[in-house]
């Protein structure tokens, strides 16, 4: 078992490790703390499915490092939903978007997929040597409450999961991000912490 708090040379040395076995790894993000793997890795996406118990047909969210890597997920953008992404990343807004791509049923949904940029430059980076988008979903149980504290969450995986990042104090108050669906022509916002406007993303 590897514990480490998070920075990039840290985070690139667990996830690698992790590469090697197939393990996903608990991490913090920009808004909570997350379970993940590398995208393509679908062995470890199936560990994490197993593990959360997660239900069939719910996709995990995407972390990308930049608006470039939408071409590894063969995702192509309007101009109009380009200045949409522009003007809200990084940050704490997940967007659906539609993809080419085929399989990796535990991140694509009937052709779309869940994706954001965060707003923590070491994970961007982290994304960026590992030269792959990442996988996250929530770091708790599927039907259970999530719990922000490290702790809490290393209690609750400790079982399954070999490779944690942490850091302590975390940055947010366990706000999960604002989902916007622009794969259609009409924008929906599907979740709302954040109590966002549409105007205010256009």
């Amino acid at each position: 078992m590897l514990i480490i708090k998070a920075d990039t040379a840290n985070a690139v040395k667990v996830f690698k490790k992790a590469a090697l076995s197939y393990s996903p790894v608990v991490f913090p993000t920009d808004t909570i703390y997350g379970i993940g793997a590398g995208f393509f890795d679908v062995f470890a996406n199936e560990k994490i499915s197993k593990i959360k118990g997660r239900e069939a047909g719910k996709a995990f969210p995407v972390l990308i490092s930049d608006i470039k890597q939408l071409d590894d997920l063969k995702i192509a953008v309007t101009n109009k939903t380009k200045k949409i992404l522009d003007k809200s990343w990084p940050g704490p807004f997940t967007f659906i978007l539609e993809t080419e791509l085929d399989g990796y049923y535990y991140a694509v949904n009937a052709g779309k997929v869940a994706v954001r940029l965060p707003d923590k430059r070491w994970l961007r980076e982290t994304i960026r040597i590992m030269g792959t988008p990442f996988t996250a979903t929530s770091a708790n149980l599927s039907g259970k409450s999530y719990r922000g504290e490290f702790r809490s969450i290393f209690e609750i995986f400790k079982n399954d999961i070999d490779y944690f990042l942490y850091e302590e104090p975390y940055s947010r108050e366990n706000t999960p991000s604002t989902i916007v669906d622009v794969s259609c022509e009409e924008i929906n916002i599907l979740r709302n912490p954040l109590a966002m406007d549409i105007k205010d993303l256009q």
